[in-house]
C-alpha cells in the first residue's frame, strides 16, 4: 500500500497522469492500475477522471492531506533508521563520576556532537561501581570511570590520570604555601573518598601517610567529590581530591602535596566490543582526541604544579 500511497500523492501534486507517471518512472497504464488498487484497498473513489483533468473527490482530498503528512513521517523514520545504522543519529547514554574533565570527557563529547549533532546524548552521574553495573545491564553505553574494579571484566581504554591534591580553606594556616608535605597535615582530619568506593585510592593515601610517619584521622565521603569540597569549606578538614577540581570552589585553595604520589586513573569503559554504530563512532572520536592530546603533551614539558 505504501507504494500506491506515494503514487497517489504525486498524482495529486501534478493532477495529470502523464506528468505524474514520468515523475514516478512509470507508464501511464501502470499508474492508473496503482490508483485503482489503492481505491480497492480503501473502499472508496478518490478521483474523478476525465480526458483533460484529474479531480479529487472529497475522500481523495482528505486522504491526500493525511497521506502527505504520514509519508513525511515515514521518510523521516527511514532517514533516522539509516542514520542510526551509520552512527549519524540515535541515542547514546554516557556514565561519568562527577568529574567532567576526567578523561577529557567534556571535550570529547563536544567534538563528537559537532561531528554527529543528531545523536542524542544522555549523561548519567554515577559512582564507578554503579557505572559498572549499568554497563552490564545496558542502561548506559559508555562509562568514564576510575579503575581498577573488582567487578566482572569490562573493556577499558586508558583516558588519563591526575594528581590527588589538597583542598584547604582560603584562610587556612597552610594556604599560603605553594606546595605542602604530608607531615604538615598530621593534625588535620583528611576528607577522602570512602574505601568502599575507591579502595585503591583510599589505601594509597593511607600508605603515603604511613611513610610520612603518621596514621591519619579520616573522614570518609561515600558519594560525591563536591561534597568533600563543601566539607573542607565548612572547616571539617582538608579534602584530598583530583586536581581537575582545582579552582572549582571559591572558598578553597588547592595545593600539591609533594610526597603524595597518588593519581586518579580514568578509563573509558564498555561492557565489551561495541556493535552499535553510535558507540563505535564515539569511541573512535575519543581515541582520536586522546591521541592528539598525548602527542601535544609530548611536545610540551610536563608541569606538576597547580594554577592558584
Amino acid at each position: 500500500m505504501l507504494k500506491y500511497a506515494q503514487s497517489f500523492c504525486v498524482l495529486v501534486e501534478e493532477l495529470h497522469y502523464s506528468k505524474a507517471a514520468a515523475r514516478l518512472h512509470l507508464t501511464q497504464p501502470a499508474l492508473t492500475y496503482q490508483i485503482k488498487k489503492l481505491e480497492e484497498q480503501i473502499g472508496c473513489t478518490l478521483l474523478r477522471r476525465s480526458p483533460h483533468q484529474v479531480i479529487l473527490t472529497e475522500a481523495g482530498v482528505i486522504l491526500a492531506r493525511e497521506l502527505s503528512a504520514a509519508l513525511s513521517h515515514v521518510e523521516r523514520a527511514v532517514q533516522l533508521a539509516q542514520d542510526a545504522a551509520r552512527g549519524d543519529a540515535g541515542a547514546l547514554a554516557i556514565g561519568y563520576c562527577e568529574l567532567t574533565e576526567a578523561g577529557h570527557m567534556a571535550a570529547i563529547i563536544r567534538r563528537f556532537t559537532q561531528s554527529y549533532p543528531r545523536v542524542d546524548i544522555t549523561l548519567r552521574n554515577l559512582p564507578t561501581i554503579e557505572q559498572a553495573a549499568a554497563l552490564a545491564t545496558g542502561s548506559i553505553d559508555v562509562a568514564f570511570l576510575h579503575p581498577p574494579l573488582n567487578t566482572p571484566p569490562l573493556l577499558m581504554r586508558p583516558a588519563g590520570e591526575e594528581w590527588i591534591v589538597a583542598a584547604l580553606q582560603t584562610d587556612h594556616a597552610l594556604a599560603g604555601k605553594p606546595v605542602l608535605r604530608l607531615a604538615e597535615l598530621m593534625s588535620e582530619r583528611l576528607i577522602v573518598c570512602a574505601e568502599e568506593l575507591g579502595p585503591i585510592l583510599y589505601n594509597s593515601i593511607l600508605a603515603a601517610c604511613g611513610r610520612a610517619g603518621f596514621q591519619p584521622k579520616l573522614r570518609e565521603e561515600m558519594f560525591r567529590w563536591h561534597s568533600m569540597l563543601d566539607q573542607a569549606a565548612s572547616g571539617l578538614g582538608v579534602a584530598l581530591v583530583p586536581q581537575s577540581l582545582a579552582g572549582s570552589h571559591p572558598q578553597l585553595v588547592f595545593r600539591r602535596i609533594e610526597d603524595l604520589e597518588v593519581k586518579l586513573q580514568t578509563a573509558i569503559a564498555t561492557a565489551g566490543e561495541p556493535t552499535r554504530p553510535a558507540v563505535i563512532r564515539f569511541l573512535a572520536t575519543a581515541m582520536s582526541y586522546l591521541d592528539e592530546k598525548s602527542a601535544g603533551e609530548l611536545r610540551v614539558p610536563a608541569h606538576h604544579g597547580l594554577a592558584l
